[in-house]
């Protein structure tokens, strides 16, 4: 694993994503996209009040706004989203045991 703050500059972001419909199909298509999306890091469909998790990396705030706009804005079945900006790492474990 790279530390984002020796190699380059960046930021992370969390976001969560409400789909507007979960049938099969447009869920599908959202999976499709958010894995295609370089800036997407990681991706979870999740329980509870939102449907995704994003773990989204990308240079600054304005390349954050690009992706919105490419990736959330423009898929009509994105009913709305939540983006937390990262101010510090406190832990990160990629450890598979329990």
């Amino acid at each position: 694993m790279l530390d984002p703050k020796i190699c380059c500059k960046s930021i992370t972001v969390v976001v969560t994503v409400e789909l507007d419909c979960e049938r099969l199909e447009l869920v599908n298509n959202f999976k499709r996209a958010m894995h295609a999306a370089g800036e997407v890091k990681q991706c979870y469909m999740v329980t509870g009040e939102v449907d995704f998790v994003l773990i989204v990396t990308v240079e600054d705030v304005e390349a954050f706004y690009v992706f919105v706009k490419k990736k959330l804005y423009s898929d009509p079945n994105v009913r709305k989203f939540n983006s937390m900006i990262n101010l510090d790492l406190v832990k990160f474990d990629s450890s598979t045991t329990v």
